[in-house]
């Protein structure tokens, strides 16, 4: 008798349950567009590959005249808090457009990419089973920010464009935006492979701050225990949302990138851009900072008058400015 499951799929995003009908098949896809002006001979096709067995998705930005040889490099394109792949393009077109492979990546249960299952209810278990058939309900989280995971789903793409036969596994670069800027310090700390790195508008957060083992605050503390002793999966898109809003700060208020900085190997080269007025982020305590602890070659560069949240201007800019770093270091 062959095992089976009866699926009870609930996808809880951000901000409400996904109750789209299945789509249905087509004879011919449209080709996946893109929100900015690319080079003549570069081209965009949508990809996927596994992060932790979790399906993962990305768009492949591909220069023009690729041929055989492992002789490009290429870059994973990492987006900012809560944003996907698409608000990426401006920067990967400009990196293909200098001939280099640009993936910008979805995260695990953001845009395409799959969700993470949980067991609806307790399936009793224990290590003599051999087997044990069950039909259990499973349900499918989406919208968690979780900095940790995301480091690894970008280390993952790492490895995923590793595997791509015209790309040289030596020259691979790291690009992120806000909070993924300070990914891009966090994957250089702890995966050699990545030899120069990008941040745009950085959030690196630990500047100033004593690195000590962590000691959450008494409202912190609480929130742990209620997790630990109330943490099954939530059932409703309401519930989902408070999870993710609570999870997600209790994330990011252990999150130091800045500890991290003097782990980046000398032989790796980082560049952060800000924004000369940036109403979010003090540049100062954050890329600034960060240049005076980082051994290998590094620079920051200004966008002249942006806010934190860069015009589209501004990003071609900045894209041209990330391009030149990659094209000069990888």
């Amino acid at each position: 008798m062959k095992r089976h499951a009866a699926l009870a799929l609930i996808g809880l995003a951000l901000a409400a349950c996904n109750t789209s009908p299945s789509p249905q098949p087509q004879a011919q896809s449209a080709p996946p567009s893109v929100a900015t002006a690319m080079a003549p001979g570069v081209t965009m096709r949508e990809v996927s590959w596994y992060s932790e067995q979790v399906k993962v998705s990305g768009r492949l930005f591909v220069p023009k005249d690729v041929g055989p040889y492992a002789d490009f490099s290429a870059v994973v394109l990492a987006p900012g808090w809560g944003e996907t792949a698409e608000t990426l393009d401006v920067y990967a077109a400009e990196l293909a457009g200098q001939g280099i492979f640009a993936l910008a990546i979805d995260y695990r249960g953001w845009g395409r990419s799959g969700g993470e299952i949980y067991l609806g209810q307790r399936v009793d278990t224990y290590d003599k089973m051999r087997f044990s058939e069950q039909t259990p309900e499973l349900i499918i989280r989406r919208g968690r920010l979780d900095p940790e995971q995301q480091i690894q789903d970008i280390r993952n793409a790492v490895t995923f464009l590793q595997g791509n036969p015209s790309i040289d596994r030596t020259k691979i670069g790291v690009l992120g935006v806000d909070i993924a800027g300070g990914h891009v310090v966090s994957v250089m700390s702890m995966d050699a492979r990545i030899k120069a790195g990008v941040g745009i508008t950085p959030i690196i957060s630990g500047q100033g701050e004593e690195k000590k083992s962590y000691i959450p605050d008494a409202k912190t503390q609480a929130d742990l225990i209620k997790l630990a002793r109330e943490g099954a999966p939530p059932r409703t898109a309401s519930e989902a949302r408070a999870r993710n809003e609570l999870e997600a700060r209790l994330a990011v208020d252990d999150y130091k990138p800045f500890w991290r900085l003097e782990a980046i190997p000398a032989t790796s080269s980082v560049r952060f851009i800000v924004a000369e007025a940036d109403n979010v982020v003090d540049n100062v305590v954050h890329a600034r900072a960060a240049t005076g602890v980082l051994k290998g070659p590094h620079d920051v560069q200004s966008i002249r008058g942006a806010l934190h949240d860069l015009t589209p201007p501004q990003k071609a800019e900045a894209a041209k400015l990330a391009a030149s770093w990659m094209k000069e270091r990888l």
